[in-house]
C-alpha cells in the first residue's frame, strides 16, 4: 500500500503536516475571524432588536400622547362651551334685570307724569273756577249796578 501511495506521489508525513496545518489554520481562523464575526452579528442583531423595541416604544408613547391630546382637546372644548353657556346666562340675566330697571324707571317717569298732569289739571281747574267766580260776582255786579 506504501508502494501504491508512492507511486501516485503521496506523502503521509506531508499529508500529516498539512492536516496539522490545515487544523492550526482552522483554529486560527476561528478564533480570530470567525469568533469576533459571530460577535460582531449578535451585537448588530441586539441593536437591531433594540432599534425595534425603541421603536414600538415610541409608537405606544406617540399614541398615548394623542389620546392624551384629544382628552384635553375635549375637556378644553367642554370648558369652553361650559364658559360659553355661563357667558350667555350671565348676558340673559343681566339684560332682564336692565329691561326691568327700564320699565321701573319708564314706570316711575309715567307715574310722574302722570301726577304732575292731574296737578295741572288741578290747578287749571281751580283757576278756572276762580275765573267764573269773579266772572259771576262781576255779572252780579253789573246786573246790581244796572238795576
Amino acid at each position: 500500500m506504501e508502494d501504491l501511495l508512492h507511486a501516485f506521489g503521496i506523502d503521509g508525513h506531508l499529508i500529516l503536516v498539512q492536516v496539522v496545518n490545515f487544523a492550526i489554520l482552522a483554529g486560527l481562523l476561528w478564533y480570530f475571524l470567525y469568533t469576533p464575526v459571530l460577535n460582531l452579528l449578535k451585537e448588530r442583531e441586539e441593536k437591531i432588536a433594540r432599534g425595534v423595541k425603541d421603536a414600538e416604544d415610541a409608537e405606544k408613547l406617540k399614541a398615548n400622547a394623542e389620546e392624551n391630546r384629544k382628552e384635553r382637546l375635549t375637556a378644553a372644548q367642554r370648558e369652553a362651551e361650559e364658559v360659553s353657556d355661563r357667558a350667555r346666562t350671565r348676558a340673559t340675566e343681566k339684560s332682564a334685570e336692565i329691561v326691568g330697571e327700564a320699565e321701573t324707571k319708564a314706570d316711575n317717569i309715567l307715574k310722574d307724569a302722570q301726577a304732575r298732569g292731574e296737578a295741572l289739571a288741578e290747578k287749571a281747574q281751580k283757576e278756572s273756577e276762580a275765573e267764573i267766580a269773579k266772572a259771576a260776582v262781576l255779572a252780579a255786579e253789573k246786573v246790581l249796578i244796572e238795576k
